[in-house]
């Protein structure tokens, strides 16, 4: 019982540096442990209150997590579009399932529905690196964690002309 404990301590403190070192492009849920550690490449949105997280890629397989409505995933790969298969800290092999059904994709490139500061940081007190015209089209990156387990959804990271940095969602057309 003392090494599931141990082990399980080990694990958070391994994942927690991994988040705290990483450079705040990390899909992963607000809560559950589906966390995906690198910049995401297509980020997908779970639209359903709860979402099991499954061992294998079907409803009668074991559930090993759960996400909420809003957590962001990455996906690593489909299975005939009814099923995603995402990487996890909670199966041996690192690897779970969830149902397309509830995810949608969050899109990838997006519109400022103002003239945008581009900032070198998740705040307005961080340097402006750029104005972003009214109507340009930026690439959107994902999502400022704030801490190791929550997403800031005010503040979007964005490239713009070869720079990237943070901008306010308030000002960009996510949909």
């Amino acid at each position: 019982m003392k090494k599931k404990i141990v082990k399980a301590f080990v694990s958070t403190i391994v994942l927690s540096g991994a988040l705290l070192f990483s450079n705040g492009i990390v899909a992963q849920p607000t809560h559950a442990s589906a966390a995906v550690l690198n910049a995401p490449i297509s980020v997908y949105e779970v639209t359903a209150s709860v979402l099991n997280v499954r061992s294998a890629p079907n409803t009668s397989s074991k559930v090993v997590d759960t996400l909420r409505k809003k957590d962001q995933i990455e996906i690593v790969k489909f299975y005939n579009a009814s099923w995603a298969q995402i990487k996890t800290t909670t199966t041996k092999n690192g690897i779970a399932y969830v149902s397309t059904k509830y995810l949608q994709k969050v899109p990838s490139t997006v519109t400022t529905k103002a003239n945008l500061n581009l900032r070198s940081g998740p705040s307005t007190k961080y340097k402006i690196l750029t104005v972003i015209p009214k109507g340009a089209k930026v690439s959107f990156l994902g999502y400022q964690t704030e801490g190791k387990t929550q997403i800031d959804y005010k503040w979007a990271i964005v490239s713009y002309n070869g720079k990237k940095g943070f901008a306010s969602t308030s000002y960009l057309n996510m949909k």
